[in-house]
């Protein structure tokens, strides 16, 4: 009898441990986020702590892969006979983003009361862009929705990747930047104080030291005494930097400046020539007039320089010219391949496929050009952190040899 008890008492724990895990699983398998809905949900009489993180849901942000993702679900969902409402309430009870699942509840909500979806949409300017509501807008009238959130989660998806490998391709030499500068900080703060106490009980006058040693005995007197100065003139200029550009003057200057730097000027101006391409044949092709799609992509791309010409080809267009011809006046920004494409579109009367072939190609011309762009800078920061280096060593070891051949 108590060699059963044992034996159950054996078989019983492990049967309890899968008990416990399979509860674990079923409760991480169940809806996350409470079905909240914007204009319907109070949180007056709710706790502190839930008005709390109500704010800080209500202006948190939805990341641009996030959008990607839920338009190509959404698309595929819809294209398996799941109808719109059914498939936007699916994901907005599934995804992790909080603030995410309560504008897709709201959106869901809204249309199964008689809205349309885009103008659900467009109650949340600062989640859904107005390229992404135009779209939508266009397949509802057109009765091609489906096809519409695939060439939505299509474009959506090329803009998330190009940021991914813009931000991959700055972020190693920001890292080495900001590497550097840390242990150059750090060498003047903590390491040169104790070397100059050395040198001074040594009897090393400081004539004698090498030219680097001096030139950094230099700096670290002014970053350790005049360090709040410093700070102050960075904090100073940085005001001013950012009082002059909110200034409608100063943003077109500080656009044009951006566009104009070397190597990555070049490349800004390629993104937004994409960004131009990829937008004109989305809209068009969805149905959207020639205008309305100039005046929508006028109000995605942000560089104000792009911005006035595309206001300045729309008056063309208004005054029954030409997008290409306003186009070639200003091949600072628009370069002849993109001209000739758009001319190319106009007399074929198929602008909206044309440009979304040349924008294809634009996406490739861009990739290689940021591998060229990381292929030519790993070399140059390798180099300019062997030369930093250097320069630390000798202005540290030399004075140090100096005092080791007067000691003995």
């Amino acid at each position: 009898m108590a060699e059963k008890d044992k034996q159950k008492k054996v078989v019983g724990k492990p049967a309890r441990k899968i008990d416990f895990f399979l509860k674990k699983i079923a409760r991480s398998g169940k809806i996350r986020n409470k079905e909240i809905i914007y204009g319907v949900y109070d949180n007056k009489g709710a706790p502190l702590t839930v008005r709390i993180n109500d704010f800080f849901v209500d202006h948190s942000g939805v990341k641009i892969g996030e959008k990607s993702y839920f338009f190509h679900m959404i698309a595929v969902m819809v294209d398996a006979g799941i109808p719109v409402v059914k498939a936007i309430k699916a994901y907005g009870s599934r995804t992790e983003n909080e603030r995410f699942s309560r504008v897709l509840n709201t959106v869901a909500y809204n249309s199964e009361r008689g809205m349309s979806l885009s103008d659900s949409m467009s109650r949340f300017p600062d989640v859904f862009t107005e390229v992404e509501i135009g779209v939508v807008k266009s397949g509802e009238q057109v009765g091609k929705l489906k096809e519409m959130l695939f060439k939505l989660s299509s474009q959506v998806g090329r803009v998330h990747e190009l940021k991914m490998k813009l931000w991959s391709a700055a972020f190693y030499p920001l890292a080495v930047l900001f590497t550097l500068v840390f242990v150059a900080v750090a060498m003047l703060v903590w390491v040169f104080p104790t070397l100059l106490n050395l040198l001074n009980e040594g009897g090393v006058e400081f004539g004698d030291l090498p030219f680097v040693t001096r030139l950094l005995v230099h700096s670290h007197e002014i970053v350790t005494g005049y360090w709040w100065a410093m700070l102050i003139g960075l904090i100073l200029v940085y005001g001013a930097f950012k009082l002059a550009i909110v200034t409608p003057y100063g943003a077109k200057w500080w656009d044009y400046i951006k566009l104009k730097i070397p190597v990555l000027g070049v490349l800004l101006r390629r993104v937004y020539d994409l960004q131009f391409v990829a937008l004109i044949g989305v809209l068009i092709e969805s149905g959207l007039p020639v205008i309305k799609a100039l005046k929508t992509t006028r109000n995605a791309i942000p560089n104000r320089m792009f911005k006035l010409k595309i206001k300045d080809i729309i008056q063309t267009v208004n005054d029954g010219g030409k997008i290409s011809d306003s186009a070639s006046s200003a091949q600072f920004l628009f370069p002849p391949e993109v001209i000739e494409m758009l001319r190319v579109g106009e007399k074929s009367a198929a602008l909206g496929s044309v440009a979304e072939k040349v924008s294809e190609q634009y996406q490739m011309e861009i990739d290689h050009s940021l591998k060229r762009l990381t292929s030519v800078f790993e070399p140059v920061l390798i180099l300019f952190v062997g030369l930093f280096v250097a320069i630390l060593a000798i202005a540290v070891m030399a004075p140090i040899f100096d005092l080791s051949s007067v000691v003995s």
